[in-house]
């Protein structure tokens, strides 16, 4: 530490008379001219003959030469100060505390004669100071409370020793009496329901029931702890240590607790939790949160003998219930509102209403960073006519994320399962299971005849060809699908089973039957890029691409992609699913959708990898809203992938045709290649979230999209970018 080692002006300790004798004199000491080797500073007090090694282990260090001053003779030394007579205990055990984490500190400043065995006489400066102010005393009194303290502080444990001799003490002479180091009471002690009269009051809460439990830890692995619950005699809430339970319902606490429960007799601590939504963001998949968790337990010593109820194993779906509920408690402590949940049911249902209505809030109110503006994405500069003006940009554009979803085009329906290929909400959707899955057959499909399981094609020949040659593609790992799949695991230690029978529908594959030899081939396109293109134009290419051409939906679909909204300086304003293709008129939907509500403000520019046809879109349809907005191509996509020939394009679409957009250099102010470098990031979320159910899809972006703005956020303040929410609109 700096400035410690520079001098050591004040070595002459003033000591009155009447505490010369308090400590031993340096005489009686015993000196080594050069520190001992590591492992030899400290010494175990002498154990008992029949101590048990265990027991040993966990007794308090002394030191290897001088006495050991006991409590008494701490405090009738202090006596003898004026100061000290009269000090807190508090911040007794605060200089104690401090002064223990300063040993090194303390020690290096010292004279090399001075050994490492004893603790010197002397404070640096710096630490003396530094004392004075964190107890409030003269730097005299400092001087003279080390002087009779320093033996006893200079054995004081680390806290990672004292905590690691406390756990062992509890397992050893606590667990056989059901004392546990971890004992999780409700943070309340009376009845907080003011309709009762215990509230009314202010009585205890007595009557309590415990139950076994295991907390995983962040730092220390898993451990035995009990749980209690007090109940109310007269309302009959039974107040748990996360939420209280009155009629059937959970209402959970203010703030967020430090220990949050996932199950029934399982609890994480809150720092475990959060590391894991942090390590979700890389993305890493809560089955591998789940098996980083289970190598560094493997690294704690276990617990041989202790006999408890419930194992130490974590499981997938106990990270995923402590991600929803922090991020639900998080969002309900910001918005001042109390959580409510179901208390009975599956722990699977359990949240599902209120993940669905955290989505609906942001789709109503949008994301906390809607209104954001910073000096990386508004720009207020100088008219030719001397006034100001402000220009504020968004890009926008598409990445290939997405769920399982019904086969039917642009139907939003969720599926009863992930399994199935329609949707049970439309009957005329569910039906299609039992018909054939080729286009333009409505026969009912055959059953295998070993089996008896229906197939998905019906008995034509030509048709049971294609639905062999589909799953052959699926089975021999040829799927553009199943290549993605293989090529980056949801589980990181798992073999990889290519024969998994979920795969699914790549959407522009396609069958070619020879007529004059039978042979029939399965076609798959090897890349597909998501991009704007307009209605009709989609409508024209998917009839010109299936002429000649026999396609089926054997496998389940899944949606397009999202459409993410991004300010130049990074931060997100909104995402969107498009279940079809991403067609400019969704995209100018959702944009009008997003600055319309109350809290955004409209942009005075909008970049879109394909503004030429939305452009083309707000002309013709003569859409209000983009009166007034630059709709530009981004720099990069302008001149390498659209048309020199299109004239609109060329006068219309180019940033430099718009002077705010550029610097005084003639450069490009914003960034307009933010969207695509966003979805570097949001894209590799699509192994993690391409088996979720909708809901818990929404819910799980959302979130990872609200935590990349806070860090985003903490960029810009570091960067001096000056971010807030102007009150204009």
């Amino acid at each position: 530490m700096a400035g410690l080692g520079t001098s050591l002006h004040r070595l002459q300790l003033s000591v009155p008379p009447e505490h010369a004798t308090l400590t031993p004199p340096v005489t009686s000491r015993r000196r080594h001219p050069l520190p001992p080797p590591p492992g030899t500073a400290y010494q175990r007090y002498p154990p008992p003959a029949n101590a048990t090694p265990a027991a040993t282990a966990i007794r308090r260090c002394r030191p290897a030469h001088g006495p050991i001053m006991d409590i008494s003779s701490v405090f009738a030394a202090m006596q003898q100060h004026e100061q000290l007579a009269t000090m807190p205990f508090l911040d007794l055990t605060a200089f104690l505390r401090c002064t223990s984490l300063l040993k090194d500190d303390i020690l290096q400043p010292q004279p090399h004669t001075v050994s490492v065995l004893i603790a010197p006489d002397i404070l640096p400066p710096s630490v003396n100071e530094f004392l004075a102010e964190r107890v409030a005393i003269s730097e005299d009194a400092v001087d003279v409370l080390w002087d009779i303290v320093k033996d006893l502080i200079w054995v004081l444990p680390t806290a990672g020793e004292a905590a690691a001799a406390d756990e062992e003490a509890f397992r050893l002479y606590g667990h056989k009496r059901g004392i546990t180091k971890h004992t999780l009471y409700p943070p309340v002690k009376t009845c907080i329901n003011p309709n009762c009269n215990a509230w009314r009051n202010n009585s205890l809460l007595k009557k309590e029931e415990q139950r076994c439990v295991v907390v995983f830890t962040h730092a220390q692995g898993a451990h035995p702890a009990w749980s209690v619950h007090l109940k109310c005699r007269v309302c009959h809430t039974n107040y748990h240590h996360n939420y209280s339970v009155q009629d059937g319902m959970r209402t959970y606490y203010g703030g967020i607790p430090s220990y949050l429960q996932v199950a029934e007799h399982q609890f994480i601590q809150l720092e475990l939790v959060m590391s894991w939504m942090d390590l979700m963001q890389i993305p890493v998949s809560a089955t591998n949160c789940v098996r980083v968790y289970d190598i560094a337990q493997s690294r704690q010593s276990p617990d041989h003998g202790v006999p408890w109820q419930f194992g130490s194993s974590l499981t997938t779906e106990e990270v995923w219930d402590s991600f929803t509920l922090l991020a639900l408690l998080d969002d309900h402590h910001r918005r001042g509102i109390h959580l409510q949940v179901p208390h009975g049911g599956e722990q699977k249902d359990r949240f599902t209403h209120a993940m669905r209505q955290r989505t609906e809030h942001i789709i109503t109110h949008g994301q906390e960073e809607l209104p954001h503006a910073c000096d990386g994405c508004l720009r207020v500069f100088e008219m030719p006519d001397g006034t100001l003006s402000r220009t504020e940009v968004v890009v926008t554009d598409g990445v290939t994320v997405g769920h399982p979803c019904c086969a039917v085009p642009r139907c939003t329906n969720p599926l009863a399962n992930n399994r199935h290929r329609y949707c049970s909400i439309d009957p005329a959707h569910k039906r299609l299971e039992l018909v054939c899955a080729v286009e333009g057959c409505d026969q009912p499909v055959t059953c295998d005849s070993q089996s008896g399981k229906p197939r998905k094609a019906c008995n034509d020949p030509l048709h049971l060809q294609m639905e062999t040659l589909n799953v052959k593609s699926m089975r021999s790992g040829k799927s553009r699908t199943r290549h993605q799949k293989l090529t980056k695991s949801n589980d990181a230690m798992a073999s990889i089973d290519a024969g998994d029978g979920l795969a699914v529908q790549d959407g522009d594959e396609w069958y070619e039957h020879d007529g004059h030899t039978g042979d029939t081939r399965l076609v798959q396109p090897a890349v597909t890029i998501s991009t704007g293109v307009d209605d009709d134009e989609d409508l024209a290419y998917t009839a010109k691409e299936t002429q000649g051409k026999l396609k089926a939906i054997f496998r389940r679909q899944r949606t397009n992609n999202e459409q993410l909204v991004v300010r130049p300086c990074g931060i997100i304003n909104a995402r969107s699913t498009m279940y079809h293709h991403e067609a400019v008129s969704n995209v100018l939907l959702l944009i009008e959708q997003i600055y319309s509500l109350p809290r955004a403000r409209k942009p005075q520019h909008l970049i879109y990898d394909s503004n030429c046809n939305a452009l083309r879109e707000v002309t013709s349809h003569q859409i209000k809203f983009f009166d007034g907005v630059g709709m530009c191509v981004d720099a990069f996509h302008h001149w390498t992938k659209h048309k020199a020939s299109d004239t609109l394009c060329r006068e219309h679409c180019d940033m430099k045709a718009y002077p705010e957009l550029l610097d005084e250099d003639g450069g490009y102010y914003f960034n307009s290649s933010i969207a695509e470098q966003i979805n570097v990031w949001f894209g590799a979320f699509h192994n993690i979230c391409r088996e979720m159910t909708p809901v818990k899809y929404e819910f799980f972006l959302d979130e990872m999209i609200i935590r990349r703005n806070r860090v985003t956020l903490a960029t810009l303040h570091a960067q001096g970018k000056r971010p807030y929410h102007p009150c204009f609109t």
